[in-house]
């Protein structure tokens, strides 16, 4: 329980250094695998006052879509290795599909993308 305390805090200051405020919110997209990151960010989100909200959808990017832009999430936290196809298309696939700006990013570059201006 003492390392669940220490990881969850970390992530709470993690988003409180990363600009997170009360009220804003993080979009999850993670797998049943990752249980334990899964419970660490959402109490860490929840001692920093961000709301969370799950997305289980695998298989479909327009979901996707439509979450990140109904949501008003200020962030994306997700499994990024996880298939969503048979064809092997991962989670980052659809992700670069809806953010092609990140194709070009440099780490430490300002997140600016067209269709999710609330994502930082």
């Amino acid at each position: 329980m003492k390392e669940f305390d220490r990881y969850s805090s970390a992530f709470a200051y993690g988003l409180v250094e990363s600009g997170y405020s009360s009220g804003d919110k993080l979009l999850l997209w993670m797998d049943q695998e990752n249980s334990a990151e899964v419970l660490v960010s959402t109490m860490g989100a929840s001692k920093a006052g961000v709301t969370v909200v799950t997305f289980s959808e695998k298989e479909n990017c327009d979901s996707l879509h439509s979450a990140l832009k109904d949501s008003g999430a200020r962030g994306l936290l997700f499994s990024p290795n996880t298939k969503v196809s048979e064809d092997g298309t991962t989670r980052t696939d659809y992700v670069q599909k809806l953010m092609p700006e990140l194709e070009s990013m440099y780490p430490g570059d300002v997140l600016s993308l067209g269709n999710y201006p609330m994502l930082k």
